[in-house]
């Protein structure tokens, strides 16, 4: 009996969907996707930790600036290389964020960390500052009041204070009135870099990376299952199609 040719095809074409249920299970997203979302989770314990330590700095409770500043270039090459990854990522044919989200993520990283470091420069040589009128006010004592002490220690701890109708010693009456005007100029700035923006960012690429990785999980249970089931196809196409070319 001759055998017809949608016999030979389905052979083919079964064939070819298991090579190609092959190679698609032979292709890394998975973990791919995973490094990304712990990328940006450890982004997010590093931020955090970064902000534990400017809140040190704000308060002058003796922090390493040299630490501080080596957290700050840990945030920024976590944005650089996350930026040319997801390139690289375009490239090699995975999905990838809108690129429009990566863009505003490093630039806001960037642009935090820009923030930090000029306000990590200006509050230690405010705190050095206080030290000074600090120094001055223990050799003048009798000039001191207690509200003038209180609004230094407010002004220490970050808060913006304005020193309003106090009297202020002729001794360090300029040099107290421009660290009140730069506390208030500093407030402002942290004000700045104090939010959730870089956070809620991050949190939009955690996102979808965490959902590519579930779609990933999910396919990948399923191609085992077709995989059986088109071997078992093709198995059965084939002792049949020996079958035929017997009679």
């Amino acid at each position: 009996m001759k055998i017809q040719t949608p016999w030979i095809w389905l052979v083919v074409v079964l064939t070819i969907c298991l090579t190609a249920l092959f190679y698609v299970s032979q292709k890394p997203q998975v973990a791919v996707y995973s490094q990304y979302v712990k990328s940006l989770c450890d982004y997010q314990f590093a931020d955090a930790s970064l902000m534990r330590s400017m809140e040190r700095v704000r308060s002058g409770n003796g922090v390493d600036s040299a630490i501080v500043l080596s957290q700050m270039m840990a945030l920024r090459e976590v944005a650089l290389s996350f930026d040319a990854g997801i390139q690289k990522l375009e490239q090699a044919g995975f999905s990838a964020p809108p690129a429009a989200s990566v863009s505003l993520f490093k630039s806001s990283v960037l642009a935090k960390v820009s923030c930090l470091q000029r306000y990590l420069s200006e509050r230690m040589a405010w705190h050095a500052e206080l030290g000074k009128v600090y120094r001055l006010m223990e050799m003048n004592p009798s000039d001191v009041g207690l509200p003038l002490m209180r609004k230094l220690d407010s002004a220490r701890a970050g808060y913006a204070v304005v020193p309003d109708d106090l009297v202020l010693p002729e001794s360090i009456n300029k040099r107290v009135e421009s660290l009140f005007q730069k506390n208030v100029d500093l407030y402002e700035a942290w004000n700045q870099f104090d939010n959730d923006k870089t956070l809620s960012v991050s949190d939009e690429l955690l996102h979808f990376f965490q959902m590519e990785n579930l779609k990933e999980i999910s396919l990948s249970e399923k191609v085992p299952l077709a995989f059986y089931f088109l071997s078992l196809v093709l198995l059965l196409a084939t002792f049949f199609f020996i079958f035929k070319s017997k009679q």
